[in-house]
């Protein structure tokens, strides 16, 4: 049987194009979005970028343009990704 998809715990936009996402299975995901680009309701700047959010179920992530992408997206797009440090 299948595993299900971690959920978004923590975002941070660092640039234009770019996130990460800490996720539930305890990892952290650096991924460049820009591959999305030509959606017509991707972002178009920093500003608009910076306006993101989990969706109320904690498996995508949306932009107050109506943009979303999907954990699974994230982890396809990722290009770095590191355990988060476990607190004692």
């Amino acid at each position: 049987m299948g595993t299900t998809n971690p959920l978004v715990i923590n975002i941070a936009t660092p640039e234009y194009n770019k996130i990460i996402v800490e996720a539930s299975n305890g990892n952290r995901y650096h991924s460049d979005l820009s591959a999305l680009s030509s959606v017509y309701c991707y972002p178009k700047d920093k500003k608009s970028w910076d306006q993101v959010s989990p969706d109320s179920f904690g498996t995508a992530i949306i932009w107050t343009s109506r943009f979303e992408v999907h954990m699974d997206q994230i982890i396809g797009l990722a290009y770095k990704t590191e355990k988060i440090a476990q607190s004692a």
